[in-house]
């Protein structure tokens, strides 16, 4: 059975699914969706040491490091900064899940002291065909509101590239903007400055047709007969297995 499991996994992958070092990004933790996407990032997320590479000015905006509360410490938090300029001041958190002792749902976390008005995902462009390799991205939007406070959170989701993904080992990037004159203003600075991060720190990977349907391109008959002996053989070894038994 392990075998028919693992020879269904290889044929019907694409190369980057089993053997890429790449990350996806997509907008819910829990599930795939249509939204997801398959990059390469210009620093390994996935490494605690390199996280200090992170650009310190994105978009003309300049950033300063911040207090990490226990609290969010204990959520995974593993950097906290302030993007800011004159007029604009966005607060940018990177969790990882292999450091939280305790994380919720986000609409759990800011239902617990903030009120959400609206929930959303939204799509971000990226500029003109050709000149970041994709036109557009997706996120998660929340407005949020908090004894006379408002504010935009941009957010979305990160996980090893492979097969699997699950609560261990994704990481979560939240961008904060509050609402100093109208929801627009903020809405288009929380924007622009997912779009200046997505530009730096990502590049789109394109998945090539799965290993199955390679193999028959590129050997014929005798790859469709190769990709049917994997999966003929584990099936006979199942029922020679039950036959015996019987």
């Amino acid at each position: 059975m392990f075998v028919l499991v693992g020879a269904c996994i290889l044929l019907f992958s694409s190369p980057e699914d089993i053997f890429s070092s790449q990350m996806v990004i997509d907008v819910s933790k829990d599930h795939k969706t249509s939204y997801e996407m398959l990059v390469t990032t210009v620093l390994d997320f996935r490494k605690t040491g390199e996280l200090s590479r992170l650009p310190t000015n994105i978009g003309g905006l300049e950033s300063r490091d911040l207090s990490i509360t226990d609290s969010e410490a204990s959520m995974g938090a593993l950097v906290k900064r302030m993007y800011s300029n004159e007029n604009t001041s966005i607060l940018f958190l990177l969790m990882s899940s292999r450091n939280m002792s305790e994380f919720h749902n986000l609409e759990i976390c800011y239902s617990g002291s903030w009120n959400i008005t609206d929930k959303e995902v939204i799509e971000i462009k990226t500029g003109k065909p050709g000149e970041s390799g994709y036109n557009s991205i997706h996120v998660n939007k929340f407005i949020v509101q908090k004894s006379g406070l408002e504010m935009i959170v941009l957010h979305w989701f990160m996980w090893d590239g492979g097969l699997m993904r699950n609560d261990k080992n994704f990481m979560l990037i939240q961008v904060g903007v509050p609402v100093d004159t109208t929801q627009e203003d903020a809405n288009e600075k929380a924007e622009g400055f997912v779009k200046d991060f997505f530009m730096k720190l990502y590049k789109p990977v394109q998945k090539s047709k799965a290993i199955g349907e390679q193999m028959i391109d590129g050997f014929g008959i005798i790859g469709g007969f190769i990709d049917l002996l994997l999966i003929v053989v584990p099936l006979l070894m199942i029922f020679n297995s039950y036959i015996i038994k019987k």
